[in-house]
C-alpha cells in the first residue's frame, strides 16, 4: 500500500489487528521487507506497521536533508491517517534514530520504545566526515557505493549480505543522500533517555560490526523502564539473521506494554 504523508508518497504494510499497534522502522538503504519474516512467524496476529521510510523502498525519494525530526513527523502523520493514536515504535539502526526522534517530539503517541542495534548518541567528527565522503562517493558512483562499503559488515552470514546488497543498490541515491545528511546532523539524544517513561527494549547482536554490544547495555541502563536483549552469533540485522530471537524480545516488549496499563 501507498499514502500520501507530507506531501512525500510511502509504501507500508500493514497486517494483523490485535492491541498495542507495533511500528517496525527499517534501517538506512534499507526497505520494510527486512521485518517480514519476523512478523508472519514471529509476531503472531500483532497489528504491526511497517512503513518504508522516506527515500527507501517503494517510497519517494525527494531531494534532502532528511532530518530524523522529519522522518518521525512522516511516521506521526502515517499513525494518524491509518487511526493509531499510540503505538509501540520500534527503529533499527537509522530507524532507531527516528525512534528517538519521534519519542522527543510525539510522548503522547508512544506506548514503547524498541531499540535494534542502535544507539542515541551524535556523530563523532570522524564518522560524520565519513558519511560526507560516502555522499561524494554516491554521487560519482550511485548506490553501489554505499552496498559494497555497508552490506559486507552488517553480517558474517553470506545470504544476509546479498540480501541486503540488493536492497540497497536499488535504494535511490538522493534517498541515501539525503539520509546521510539526516544523520549527519543529528543531535545527540542521551539526554532525553530518562524522560521516556515508557517500557523500553534494547537489542544488541554480540557479533555486530557496527554499534557496540557494551555501549547498547548502556543505553537500556539509561532508559528509566529499559530492558536489555542480547542475541548471540548476530551481527547488525537480527531480524534476517534470528528472526526467531528478536520475535522474542520483541514478544517481551509488547506483553510489559500491555502490563503497563496499555487500553
Amino acid at each position: 500500500m501507498k499514502i500520501n504523508v507530507n506531501d512525500v508518497m510511502l509504501g507500508f504494510d500493514l497486517s494483523g489487528r490485535n492491541s498495542p499497534p507495533l511500528l517496525l522502522l527499517h534501517g538506512f538503504g534499507l526497505n520494510r521487507s527486512i521485518w517480514r519474516d519476523l512478523v508472519e512467524n514471529h509476531l503472531g496476529n500483532h497489528q504491526v506497521i511497517m512503513p518504508d521510510l522516506r527515500g527507501h523502498g517503494e517510497s519517494d525519494a525527494p531531494p534532502g536533508p532528511y532530518a530524523m525530526a522529519l522522518l518521525a513527523r512522516d511516521i506521526a502523520v502515517l499513525l494518524e491517517t491509518l487511526y493509531v493514536d499510540r503505538a509501540i515504535v520500534c527503529g533499527h539502526s537509522m530507524g532507531g534514530y527516528v525512534a528517538l526522534a519521534f519519542a522527543e517530539q510525539f510522548p503522547e503517541k508512544l506506548v514503547g520504545l524498541g531499540l535494534v542495534t542502535t544507539n542515541a548518541v551524535a556523530d563523532t567528527p570522524e564518522k560524520r566526515a565519513g558519511r560526507h565522503a560516502l555522499i561524494d562517493e554516491i554521487r560519482a558512483c550511485g548506490s553501489f557505493a554505499v552496498a559494497d562499503n555497508l552490506a559486507p559488515r552488517l553480517s558474517t552470514n553470506l545470504d544476509v549480505i546479498n540480501k541486503a546488497h540488493t536492497m540497497i543498490r536499488r535504494c535511490d541515491p538522493i534517498g541515501l543522500i539525503g539520509s546521510l545528511q539526516g544523520m549527519a546532523d543529528r543531535a545527540d539524544k542521551t539526554a532525553l533517555l530518562q524522560k521516556i517513561r515508557v517500557p523500553a527494549l534494547v537489542v544488541a547482536g554480540e557479533e555486530d560490526q557496527i554499534t557496540d554490544y557494551q555501549e547498547s547495555q548502556v543505553l537500556a541502563e539509561s532508559l528509566p523502564e529499559g530492558a536489555f536483549y542480547g542475541i548471540p552469533q548476530v551481527g547488525h540485522m537480527p531480524m534476517l539473521e534470528n528472526s526467531a530471537g528478536l520475535g522474542q524480545g520483541i514478544g517481551e516488549l509488547v506483553e510489559c506494554v500491555k502490563a503497563f496499563n496499555f487500553d
